[in-house]
């Protein structure tokens, strides 16, 4: 889970960063006019069509499936399919658009961008959240008191920010 929000994540910004516009209506392009856009398949993999990409239609809408495999489920359950692409495509805006650079967030869904706190603690980011810079990364702090603890030695709370992230990571 943790790799594709960063493979999306990644994606948006580059598209960003050379001006390139990810998310694009698919329904209003012809199939094969697809360049220089992101699409989410339903399987929340993110992937930029190609001409032989397949498609499955709803409501007027185009929905992009990343293989083969995927357009045989898809067309078996359009109305699922789309709905997932949906999710996956509204996971990835919300990626796009929060702040870049926050190296202990572990997922993003509808409710938010959730982080894992170097004190084991997993929150959701608000308004609020405070960050720790160590070096070229920043961390979201889960309270102001462990930001307030953080802050007073960044290199050591950056090593135990890894530490956790990485404990939880081999944990999947």
């Amino acid at each position: 889970m943790l790799k594709r929000t960063v493979v999306a994540a990644l994606a948006a910004v580059a598209l960003a960063v050379v001006g390139l516009t990810p998310f694009a209506a698919f329904a209003d392009l012809p199939k094969g006019q697809v360049q220089n856009t992101v699409a989410a398949c339903g399987c929340g993999t993110v992937f930029t069509p190609i001409a032989e990409t397949k498609y499955v239609e709803l409501n007027g809408k185009s929905y992009a499936c990343c293989t083969e495999g995927c357009h045989k489920i898809a067309s078996g359950n359009a109305e699922t399919a789309a709905k997932m692409s949906d999710q996956a495509t509204m996971r990835m805006k919300m990626q796009s658009s929060m702040k870049m650079g926050v190296a202990n967030v572990t997922m993003i869904d509808d409710k938010g961008a959730h982080a894992l706190c170097a004190c084991g603690k997993e929150f959701t980011l608000a308004s609020d959240t405070q960050y720790l810079k160590a070096g070229d990364d920043s961390y979201a702090c889960c309270t102001k008191a462990c930001h307030e603890m953080a802050s007073k030695d960044p290199a050591k709370s950056a090593a135990m920010f890894k530490e956790a992230m990485a404990k939880k990571m081999s944990m999947k």
